[in-house]
């Protein structure tokens, strides 16, 4: 048994993926044990880290180090790749609202440690204090800001990471507290939130509508299609024309005849507007009026996965005057849009088409519509993304006044760079999509690659400071710095804001740029809600945390 005792304490390659694995799969395992309903999720792996630092299980530094932000990387990166497309929807509804609330946070954790420095005796430990601070929302760039502040200032850097590792724990506990006593006190269903939550975004997003409607417009006889007033900019899609008996698809050169009934897809008000340029709305759709011997139209959604079409506009395809085929509808990342003529087509896009069996066909072998590519990721472009997000991280930004420049480090720059890239998705030759299993699989490990490591570091010193020093003083002051700020903003949020129970976590999670409070507030119910709220308040409280951090350590000393 001595080579296993060696293979988990003698310093080696092997040792160092043992220790990580080991604590990431026990961590795992604790996370799946409920309690009335509430497990720790992707967070056991944090504690059973602490647990198994306390023990003597150690990683050197550097590969510690690397392993914790790498993993911080690739969750914060995902996470952008997953909410992007629906990123700027979400801020146009909710995102005043939830980043008053998540400002409302950072500035109360500021105020709450004004008052310790002025109304206890840790005016006499700034650098602990403002480490406190940075723990107890658990955001590592600020600490490294406040750092750079201090050493600038000649001032011992150890000091704020004492400070952030007694206050750490509770920073991730009380965090999800505050979710659980929301949860309680304000008699909130996850579930039901969920589906609130799915219904509010339907009740906020124009449905696409379809209708019949009679030609009646005299002016409109013996024109093309194409050249019916405002048609093209409206975005409406003709996708049937009934003449006599017979129903076909028609394209934009089709010449209009009296007695002419087409079909329409678009959205209401642009339906309106056609409905008064053509004519009456019929009370039944032109299909059930076609006859027997019709020639069949069929209905069915194809997939884009060939690469030779991304970019390009649906007008430009021509697939109504070479195939017969009309795409009536195009479903996006959830979102629904018209087949409009200058619609851009990007990968994985859901083309609703109209047409004979054998132009639907052709028109499918054109645009791809394998299910396969969905499964086969792009690692080039994940790569590429990541590198550019640190990049962007890494940008120093000049404040007057600051000692050092501020930088979005290796959470922020990634997390922006996703969210403009999975919007953008396409960019010359490298598609950025990616795939949902895809997503998922990276972001649960990268996440549990963080959480095992931040661990296994505090709890090298955890319980030496916790019970031989000052330690539970600065807990218990931390504590508040952590519950304070977002029980109170939580309040505000359900009482003034209505904000939605998910959402809300989301936010509080995002305020405290929390990994383990999102991955328990995802774990409560099948939502992007969550997501949605931490990205959409994400960057500007990772800015807002990183200045803070500075500043409050640059006034305090001067208070000092």
């Amino acid at each position: 048994m001595t080579w296993l005792i060696d293979l988990f304490t003698k310093p080696s390659v092997g040792q160092q993926v043992v220790v990580i694995a080991f604590t990431a799969a026990i961590g795992l395992m604790l996370g799946k044990i409920k309690v009335k309903g509430i497990s720790l999720g992707g967070a056991g792996a944090l504690f059973v880290g602490i647990l198994f630092g306390h023990l003597g299980l150690r990683v050197e530094g550097n590969v510690l180090h690397f392993i914790q932000e790498f993993g911080l990387i690739l969750f914060v990166y995902t996470i952008g790749m997953q909410v992007g497309p629906g990123f700027m929807d979400s801020i146009r509804r909710h995102g005043l609202v939830l980043n008053v609330l998540s400002t409302g946070v950072v500035l109360l954790g500021v105020l709450v440690t004004l008052c310790l420095f002025f109304f206890t005796d840790m005016h006499n430990n700034v650098p602990v204090l403002v480490g406190m601070l940075c723990g107890a929302v658990t955001n590592t760039p600020s600490l490294g800001a406040a750092n750079s502040a201090f050493a600038a200032a000649g001032v011992d850097t150890s000091l704020t990471g004492i400070g952030y590792a007694v206050a750490y724990p509770f920073g991730v506990i009380g965090i999800i507290l505050v979710m659980i006593l929301a949860r309680l006190v304000f008699r909130q269903d996850p579930a039901k939130a969920a589906k609130d939550y799915a219904a509010d975004i339907a009740a906020n997003t124009s449905e696409i509508e379809s209708c019949s409607l009679m030609v009646e417009n005299r002016n409109l006889y013996g024109i093309q299609l194409k050249e019916i007033p405002d048609l093209v900019s409206s975005g409406v899609v003709i996708t049937r024309l009934m003449r006599g008996s017979d129903i076909f698809t028609p394209n934009g050169k089709t010449v209009i005849e009296e007695g002419d009934k087409v079909h329409i897809v678009g959205m209401p008000d642009a339906v309106a507007v056609m409905e008064k340029i053509i004519g009456k709305r019929l009370e039944k759709p032109i299909t059930q009026f076609a006859s027997d011997t019709a020639k069949p139209i069929q209905v069915k959604t194809i997939l884009v996965t060939n690469k030779k079409v991304l970019g390009r506009t649906i007008g430009s395809l021509a697939l109504a005057e070479r195939y017969g085929v009309n795409v009536s509808r195009v479903v996006r990342s959830g979102f629904k849009f018209t087949g409009r003529l200058d619609l851009r087509i990007k990968f994985a896009d859901k083309l609703m088409v109209v047409g004979s069996a054998e132009g639907i066909e052709a028109a499918a072998k054109e645009l791809g519509n394998s299910l396969t590519a969905l499964d086969h990721p792009e690692i080039l472009p994940a790569f590429l993304g990541i590198f550019l997000g640190v990049v962007v991280g890494s940008i120093p930004i000049a404040i007057p006044g600051m000692p050092t420049p501020l930088k979005l480090g290796l959470a922020g720059g990634p997390l922006i760079v996703a969210i403009l890239l999975s919007r953008k998705r396409k960019i010359g030759p490298l598609n950025f999509f990616m795939a949902s299993s895809a997503n998922l699989m990276l972001r649960e490990f990268g996440l549990t690659l963080f959480l095992s490591c931040v661990g296994l570091n505090a709890g090298i010193k955890f319980f030496d400071v916790l019970l031989n020093g000052d330690g539970f003083h600065y807990m218990a002051l931390a504590a508040l710095i952590t519950f304070l700020p977002i029980a109170i903003m939580a309040v505000v949020g359900h009482l003034v804001f209505k904000v939605n129970y998910l959402s809300l976590c989301g936010v509080l999670a995002g305020a405290t740029t929390d990994p383990p409070a999102l991955a328990f507030a995802n774990g409560q119910a099948d939502s992007e809600a969550v997501n949605i709220g931490y990205a959409s308040v994400y960057p500007l409280t990772m800015l807002l945390r990183i200045l803070s951090g500075q500043v409050l350590a640059i006034v305090l000393l001067q208070l000092a």
